[in-house]
């Protein structure tokens, strides 16, 4: 799949601080953070989910929520570090 670099470069509207990762940015980093998931998290539905408004190449809003909603689901969204932002 071959995305805009524009797209890849887009801002989220607000970082997603992540357990295990440091912090998502962009697009270009939510792409990295879920082609880098182990098959054990990935197969989720809500995981799946993202892959498929990464492919669409869906607004950087509705992107961002579905990863915040993954990445809690998967408790590994940084609740500490988002209150302090």
């Amino acid at each position: 799949m071959l995305w805009s670099p524009a797209y890849l470069e887009s801002r989220l509207p607000r970082a997603l601080p992540t357990k295990d990762s440091g912090i998502l940015y962009a697009v270009k980093d939510v792409r990295a953070y879920v082609l880098g998931l182990p098959h054990s998290r990935s197969d989720h539905l809500y995981w799946q989910r993202v892959n498929q408004l990464l492919r669409d190449q869906a607004d950087v809003v509705t992107l961002r929520r579905q990863v915040e909603l993954a990445l809690f689901c998967d408790v590994q969204l940084d609740l500490e570090a988002m209150d302090s932002a």
